[in-house]
């Protein structure tokens, strides 16, 4: 359902600038890239309600730089520096932050205190280079994790789970492993935004699923295998756009004995038979009509994965969102935000941001804030009702701070005008933080998925490079797998093992090994990271493109590239075709 609240003065007066045709629209030549870029009317009144000047980076420019901020794909072995446990941390050894961070239980603590790291404003000097020095100073947590956690220390960005391995951007989870964007959903594997659900393995945006395999854009199915775009489908198998149906194989129709006899024939524990049965799926994807965009319970709104969305522009993977822009991976609650990365759940009148939630309001080029923070600027990893500050860094409860110094209020609003007018003075205001800033490698961060760069290229714009990424090679023990699950010793999890992509070495855990078991599922060949990435390639990129449909020749925003091989339909023509 959509926010039902009424509107604020401040929303009011931004409905207002967006109707009066008081500021016109403008074309701009990226500061990064040189690409044209249009700000709009709309725009304007946005950044006019914020009090920020208008963008010099175009909206991918903007995003891939706050995503050069956010860390979520490894894990490095470290120490508190607070209480010497050893931790799991977010931060390469090499990484100067990794020699001041503290275990989650003692960053949460009130043993140390974040305005102990405050210093005064120096005019003579960049923020943003004021700014690094304090963020360098001040201890991280180890990893992003919250504290409603059991037996999940090997995970980053996750919150109340239990019992889960190597999952990323996770909440409500239990026995999860190997996963991203996984949300309430129980003994998963190797799936990649997984909503839920429940004993699903390699599967791809499937909500309210059990027992499902090697499966994409499912919602509300059961005990199925290489399915796609199917919705209500129960013991299926190789099928693509069904809708309430059970017992097809390859999108045929047949009786409960019929299925079960061609089921049979299958030999599920067999990698070399699973591999066949990808091969197929692959073909019969190729045969199947696709629809432009996926979207439900839209309005007035453009982009890929968004529901129930009004007024929702160039957003991707999104839900509850209304009047937003160039928002991706929000859900349950979005109103009024521009260029925001993660997070959501009631965030209001916020800008160029990554990460932040929890009834946050009124927040610009901050990242990891949340928890009713209110009126940030240049903050991070803020939390607890944090609220008027202005360049801080790992405050809880904060209030009139400035790089980690209070203030009184009359001293806060002074000097933070000052700040921006000498920021404006030096082209940073409006600007998110510098990538060259950035807290780990770029080849670390969220960036190098969507926005991919080779070391050269990042040296040559002095963007920092982790050369020590956590892999070992040449250590295995285990040369060949056996091809059925049923010949996998239980040893196995004792041995040291070869992706067959990047020659990474890997292990195979008893949790794992066990859910192998159970399903009938043949032991990988490739490690984690390349199992995510293959992943992560079957989504779309989020990037529109025009189109014609393949079947009423209606113009259409896409996806799909005009290039690619797949049947691409509109809306009205994909709906009479799957109903």
């Amino acid at each position: 359902m959509f926010c039902q609240r009424g509107f604020s003065p401040a929303h009011r007066k931004f409905a207002n600038l967006r109707s009066g045709n008081i500021i016109q629209a403008m074309q701009r030549s990226c500061k990064h890239c040189s690409a044209s870029f249009e700000i709009t009317q709309d725009d304007l009144a946005f950044y006019e309600q914020m009090q920020v000047p208008p963008p010099t980076w175009c909206p991918p420019c903007r995003e891939m730089r706050r995503m050069s901020w956010y860390t979520e794909r490894y894990l490095y072995p470290g120490t508190c520096t607070l209480c010497k446990k050893n931790v799991m941390s977010q931060f390469a050894p090499t990484n100067p932050r990794a020699k001041n961070q503290y275990c989650l239980d003692c960053w949460w603590s009130d043993k140390w205190n974040p305005l102990s790291y405050g210093r005064p404003y120096d005019p003579n000097r960049s923020f943003f280079e004021q700014f690094q020095d304090l963020e360098l100073a001040v201890p991280y947590a180890c990893t992003t994790n919250d504290t409603v956690l059991q037996n999940c220390d090997y995970t980053h960005q996750t919150g109340h789970s239990k019992n889960c391995y190597l999952v990323f951007h996770t909440s409500l989870c239990e026995d999860c492993y190997y996963g991203y964007g996984v949300k309430k959903s129980t003994n998963c594997m190797d799936v990649h935004y997984c909503h839920e659900s429940e004993l699903c393995y390699e599967c791809i945006d499937v909500v309210g699923c059990y027992g499902l395999s090697w499966c994409q854009d499912c919602q509300n199915c059961s005990e199925g295998r290489f399915l796609r775009d199917c919705i209500g489908c129960h013991e299926c198998f190789l099928c693509v756009g069904q809708r309430n149906k059970k017992h097809c194989f390859l999108n045929e129709q047949l009786t409960p004995e019929d299925y079960k006899r061609r089921l049979a024939e299958v030999q599920f524990g067999s990698w070399k038979e699973m591999q066949a049965a990808l091969k197929k799926f692959r073909e019969l994807q190729l045969r199947h009509h696709w629809k432009c965009l996926q979207t439900e319970m839209t309005e007035d709104s453009l982009g890929n994965y968004l529901y129930r969305a009004r007024d929702a522009k160039q957003c991707f993977d999104c839900s509850d969102i209304e009047h937003s822009k160039f928002c991706t991976q929000l859900q349950l609650g979005t109103r009024f935000c521009r260029d925001i990365f993660q997070f959501g759940i009631g965030i209001e009148l916020c800008y160029d941001c990554t990460s932040v939630g929890y009834s946050s309001y009124d927040l610009a080029f901050c990242s990891c804030c949340m928890e009713n923070a209110a009126r940030l600027r240049y903050c991070m990893y803020c939390f607890g009702g944090t609220s008027d500050c202005f360049g801080c860094v790992q405050l809880q409860r904060g209030k009139f701070c400035i790089l980690n110094k209070q203030y009184t209020e009359s001293e806060y609003h002074a000097l933070r005008t000052k700040i921006i007018a000498k920021m404006k003075a030096d082209g940073e205001y409006g600007e998110f933080f510098p990538v060259q800033h950035c807290a780990s490698g770029f080849n670390e961060s969220t960036a190098q998925w969507w926005y991919p760069v080779t070391k050269e290229e990042a040296v040559r714009q002095g963007w920092p490079w982790e050369d020590n990424l956590p892999r070992t090679e040449g250590k295995e023990t285990l040369d060949a797998i056996p091809d059925r699950i049923r010949d996998v010793s239980d040893d196995v999890t004792d041995k040291i093992l070869r992706c067959e992509k990047c020659r990474r070495n890997y292990k195979v855990i008893a949790q794992e090994l066990d859910f192998y078991r159970t399903r009938s599922i043949p032991l990988p060949r490739r490690c984690f990271d390349c199992r995510r990435m293959d992943r992560f390639d079957l989504r779309n990129p989020r990037k529109l493109w025009q189109r014609k449909c393949m079947k009423c020749a209606k113009d259409i925003q896409t996806t799909y590239a005009p290039e690619r091989p797949e049947i691409v339909f509109c809306d009205s023509c994909y709906l009479k075709e799957v109903y």
